[in-house]
């Protein structure tokens, strides 16, 4: 009697999870979904982590000096993740200039198209170029891909979960009026 029992339930699962469809991706990079908890990286040697106090995360980690990563087989000029109570909540990719359209390519076949904003940016010497900022957004999520990022020869592209600051600045609020929660 319990094993069928057993087995008409594990059928039941089984008819479940085949009707069910496949959650879709989130955004992340390289398996480093927003939202992710900071152990997927905490016991990676490739990484270190440090203590931040900024309105968007509470520790920042980073590749450590000779790590390297890719992104769209274009190398890497920096990789930051923002975690805030331990959660990711930010991934922030610096690159060359030069590669920015073939990351912004592959990012349209993972995510599809995004919308698109340009605006005029100037050199020290008043010469304009036109910036392009890419924007995806999943629920409370956003990518942004941004041709030219504070300086003409570096792009960045960053995951952002979009409560995060809010979150972060309640937290910090009730700590400063119970400092028994800031433990």
């Amino acid at each position: 009697m319990r094993r069928a029992v057993r087995a008409a339930g594990w059928f039941a699962a089984a008819a479940l999870c085949v009707a069910m469809p496949a959650a879709a991706d989130g955004l992340g990079f390289k398996g480093l979904e927003l939202g992710s908890p900071l152990a997927l990286v905490g016991g990676d040697p490739r990484f270190e982590c440090r203590p931040l106090n900024t309105p968007i995360a509470d520790r920042v980690c980073s590749l450590r000096a000779g790590e390297t990563e890719t992104i769209a087989g274009v190398p890497l000029d920096s990789l930051f993740l923002f975690y805030e109570r331990r959660r990711l909540t930010g991934i922030t990719l610096s690159l060359p200039e030069k590669h920015f359209q073939t990351v912004v390519d592959a990012l349209r076949g993972k995510y599809g198209d995004a919308a698109l904003k340009t605006e005029p940016v100037r050199n020290l010497h008043g010469v304009a170029f036109e910036n392009r900022l890419y924007h995806w957004r999943q629920g409370e999520h956003s990518l942004r891909a941004e041709r030219y990022a504070g300086r003409l020869d570096r792009s960045s592209v960053r995951y952002i979960d979009d409560g995060a600051e809010a979150r972060l600045r309640e937290h910090r609020a009730r700590a400063a009026r119970d400092p028994r929660l800031d433990l």
